[in-house]
């Protein structure tokens, strides 16, 4: 009798796992947002017909960059200027024609700058943490940590880019407080071995980060490479107390050596975003013909 219950009950189950599925293909997430950017465009263009336009998953496929970007399912207005007072997800993307004339979507897409998985069609999925991801999505002031992709230049003391506030505030941070003469940071013409390397922080994957950092320290209940580094400038000892007291001698580990620099929020993102466009040009591999020109810069060609 009861393997008959547990055969009974683990057929509902499957059935009804079936009737989700089936479901959530027939009703996407992605659906109601292209409707509701179809019913602004007629308003917009004053042409009724538009707001019942075909839905369909649109996609940019670059094949230079290997990647396929499904984004535009549901930011559909992205480059429309008639978009630009719409809410999210449908208003005009920040600093358009500004940023997007020297960007275009057909040429670089999304997922180059904001990362993530530019096939996924949830919110879930495109804006929060996926932890089988190999890079989380970006966004805010994360977002300048992709700029150095492309932009070996900002590695550059002598520049200021007034699009990367944040990048270039953590990049003065990380020459006024020393940070070069413990960490070889290689774009900054360091090699020092006091502490761990950092020139191409920004390009491992969330899971190589994982692998080797204590989580178990940190508040965040979002385990990823941008909350422990965070977390990190703002307190190095709790992050990395280590274990000078243990009882077997070889599992002691000193405390971190990095001084408590009493950090405030905004100076912690800074370092977090310049720590982590620190890339590594064979990893990211980028073609050249992307790279913009370096003329004035030839030393950051030899580094790629």
């Amino acid at each position: 009798m009861v393997k008959h219950f547990l055969f009974a009950l683990s057929s509902l189950v499957v059935l009804i796992e079936l009737a989700v599925f089936v479901y959530r293909q027939a009703a996407p997430e992605w659906k109601p947002y292209q409707r509701t950017y179809y019913e602004k465009l007629a308003e917009h263009l004053d042409d009724p017909k538009l707001a019942a336009s075909t839905l369909r998953i649109t996609q940019i496929w670059n094949d230079k960059l290997n990647r396929a970007d499904r984004c535009t399912t549901c930011h559909a207005g992205i480059d429309n200027p008639k978009f630009a007072d719409e809410p999210q997800p449908y208003t005009t993307h920040p600093n358009f024609p500004g940023y997007i004339s020297k960007h275009p979507f057909e040429k670089f897409g999304c997922t180059i700058c904001h990362e993530g998985d530019g096939q996924a069609l949830t919110v879930e999925r495109t804006h929060g943490v996926v932890h089988h991801l190999d890079r989380q999505p970006k966004t805010g002031p994360d977002l300048q940590t992709a700029c150095t992709k492309c932009h070996y230049e900002l590695y550059s003391t002598q520049i200021d880019w007034p699009e990367a506030p944040m990048l270039m505030k953590g990049k003065r941070l990380a020459m006024e407080l020393g940070c070069v003469a413990c960490h070889a940071i290689r774009q900054l013409g360091s090699t020092a071995v006091l502490a761990p390397e950092l020139s191409s922080m920004g390009s491992k994957t969330e899971l190589a980060f994982y692998l080797v950092h204590d989580f178990s320290k940190i508040k965040s209940p979002e385990h990823t490479t941008r909350a422990w580094e965070w977390e990190h400038f703002k307190d190095p000892q709790k992050i990395v107390p280590g274990n000078p007291n243990a009882k077997n001698p070889k599992d002691r580990l000193p405390p971190t050596i990095m001084p408590n620099w009493d950090l405030t929020d905004e100076e912690a993102t800074a370092l977090t975003v310049f720590v982590l466009s620190l890339r590594d040009p064979k990893v990211e591999n980028i073609p050249r013909s992307y790279l913009p020109a370096l003329t004035d810069h030839q030393g950051f060609l030899q580094y790629r």
